[in-house]
C-alpha cells in the first residue's frame, strides 16, 4: 500500500473510531455488520462442510472449489472498491471538514451500507451456484445442509450459559456405536430444525437492520429500551432452552451408560463452571483408581467417592436451575446499566444466588477429602496429585535435606550452618523439643509407613 492509501486508511480508521464511540450503547451483536463487511462469509475451510453435507463426488468438489475461488476474487474486488470509495470520502472530509458529526459519518455509513447489500448478493450467489450442480438426491440434502452451515457459523454467538452448545459435536465426541447413533437420529433431526429456527430469529433481532441502525446513530438515538433488551434476552433463552431440552431427550433415548456420558459432556460444554470436575472429585477418582491398596481400603474409597458424587449431583442440579434463572437477569442488568448511569441513576446490584451453593459445594468436597485422609496414611494421601493443598502446612512432612525443621542459629543468636541444638537430650539450647523432620509422629496418629491404614 502506498503512503497515500496508508494515510487514507488511517483516516478511515479514525472515522470508524468516532463511529464506534458514538454507538457505545449498542450491543456487540448489532455491530457485527462491521466484521461482515470486511470478511467473506465463506472460506476455503467451509469446503469440508459443503462436501460432507451435500455428499459431493470428486468432480463436484473440484467445481465447488472453483466457485469458492471465484467468490473470493469477487469479494476481494468488491471490498477493494469499497475501500477506495472510503478513502475518497476520507480525503474529501480532510479538505472540506463538516460542521457536525452527522455529516462526517453519513457518507461513511452510506458507503458501507451499499457494500453490505453487494456482499450479501455475493453470498447468496455462491449458494445458488452450488445448487445448480447438484442432482436430485443431493438437493434433498439441502435443508439439513443449510441448517448445519448456519449452525456452525453462528453457534458461537451465544452469551448465556448453555446457549452455544452444539449437540452434533457432543454426539461426535461421545463415540457412540452405529446402533446408538441410528437410535437418536430422529431426535437430532428435530433438534436441528428447532435450533435453526431459534438461532435465525435471535440473530435477526441482534443484528437488526443496518440502515436503521445507521440512521439511529446519525440522529444520536443509540439507547435501547428495556423492552428491546428483554426481547433480545428472550431470544437467547429460547436457543439455550432448546439445547437443554434436547440434551435430556437424546440422553434418555440412549443406554444408561451412553446417556449419562452424553448428558454430562453436553452440560460440561454448556455450563463448564458447574460441571467441570471439582478438586475433590479428581482426588477421589485418583484414589479409586489405585490398585495398590488393600481390598477393604479400596472398597472404602469407592464408597466414599460414590457418596460424594451423590451429594455433588444434588448441588449441581441446584446450581443449574439457579444459573438458568439468574444468568438472563445479569445480561439484562448489564445491557441497561450504562443508560441508567447516563441518565443519573444507579443500576440495581444483583445478588448472585449461586454463590452460597458454590461455598456449600466446596465445604462438602473438603469434608469428603478429610474422610479420605482418615482412610489413607498421611504419606499415601500426599502421593495423590494435588493432595498437598488439603493438608495444613504444619502437618506436611518435609524432606530433611530439602527444608530444615527449624531455623539454624548459633550460640549468639546468629545464623549457623550447624544448627542451634547440641547433645542427645532431644532438646536444643533453647529448651524446646526437637522437631521431627521425617514426620514420624503425626497429629492424626498416622505412621510414616508407605501403606494405607490397615493395609500393606
Amino acid at each position: 500500500m502506498n503512503p497515500k492509501n496508508t494515510l487514507c486508511t488511517l483516516a478511515f480508521a479514525s472515522i470508524s473510531f468516532v463511529a464506534s464511540v458514538s454507538i457505545s450503547q449498542t450491543t456487540h451483536g448489532q455491530m457485527e455488520f462491521m466484521a461482515e463487511a470486511m470478511h467473506p462469509e465463506f472460506f476455503t475451510r467451509d469446503l469440508v462442510v459443503f462436501a460432507e453435507g451435500l455428499d459431493l463426488d470428486d468432480t463436484q468438489e473440484v467445481i465447488v472449489e472453483a466457485m469458492f475461488n471465484s467468490y473470493n476474487d469477487d469479494f476481494e474486488m468488491g471490498w477493494a472498491s469499497t475501500t477506495e470509495r472510503l478513502n475518497r470520502v476520507a480525503d474529501e472530509l480532510k479538505i472540506n471538514k463538516p460542521d457536525n458529526e452527522r455529516d462526517t459519518l453519513k457518507p461513511v455509513f452510506d458507503t458501507l451500507g451499499e457494500w453490505l447489500e453487494e456482499k450479501r448478493a455475493l453470498d447468496q450467489g455462491l449458494l445458488e451456484n452450488v445448487k445448480t450442480i447438484l442432482v436430485a438426491e443431493q438437493l434433498e440434502l439441502w435443508p439439513s445442509f443449510a441448517q448445519r452451515l448456519y449452525r456452525e457459523k453462528n453457534i458461537n454467538k451465544g452469551r448465556l450459559s448453555g446457549e452455544s452448545t452444539d449437540l452434533f459435536h457432543i454426539t461426535r465426541d461421545t463415540n457412540l456405536s452405529g446402533t446408538a447413533e441410528s437410535i437418536i437420529t430422529p431426535q437430532l433431526e428435530e433438534y436441528a430444525v428447532a435450533l435453526d429456527k431459534a438461532m435465525r430469529k435471535r440473530d435477526a433481532i441482534l443484528r437488526g437492520n443496518p440502515k436503521k441502525l445507521f440512521d439511529n446513530i446519525l440522529i444520536d438515538n443509540t439507547g435501547r429500551s428495556p423492552e428491546l433488551v428483554e426481547t433480545e434476552i428472550k431470544s437467547r433463552i429460547n436457543v439455550r432452552d432448546i439445547n437443554d431440552r434436547y440434551i435430556e431427550v437424546i440422553s434418555s433415548s440412549l443406554s444408561p451408560q451412553d446417556g449419562e456420558d452424553f448428558r454430562l459432556r453436553a452440560l460440561n460444554r454448556g455450563y463448564p463452571r458447574i460441571y467441570r470436575k471439582t478438586p475433590a472429585q479428581r482426588i477421589l477418582r485418583q484414589a479409586a483408581e489405585k490398585d495398590s491398596y488393600e481390598p477393604e481400603i479400596h472398597a472404602l474409597v469407592i464408597q466414599l467417592e460414590t457418596a460424594y458424587l451423590g451429594e455433588l449431583l444434588v448441588l449441581n442440579y441446584d446450581l443449574l436451575n439457579l444459573t438458568r434463572r439468574h444468568d438472563p437477569k445479569v445480561k439484562i442488568n448489564r445491557a441497561l446499566s450504562g443508560q441508567i448511569r447516563k441518565s443519573g441513576g444507579t443500576p440495581e446490584k444483583l445478588n448472585d444466588p449461586t454463590r452460597s451453593i458454590y461455598k456449600d459445594r466446596e465445604a462438602v468436597g473438603r469434608r469428603y477429602i478429610d474422610m479420605l485422609r482418615d482412610i489413607l496414611s498421611p504419606d499415601i494421601f500426599l502421593e495423590l496429585e494435588g493432595a498437598r493443598r488439603w493438608v495444613p502446612r504444619d502437618e506436611q512432612p518435609y524432606d530433611n535435606l530439602s527444608k530444615p525443621s527449624r531455623p539454624l542459629v548459633g550460640p549468639d543468636g546468629g545464623l549457623s550452618i550447624q544448627g542451634g541444638s547440641s547433645g542427645k537430650s532431644g532438646k536444643g539450647k533453647d529448651g524446646l523439643p526437637k522437631p521431627n523432620p521425617a514426620g514420624l509422629s503425626n497429629p492424626k496418629g498416622g505412621g510414616s509407613g508407605s501403606g494405607a491404614k490397615g493395609g500393606r
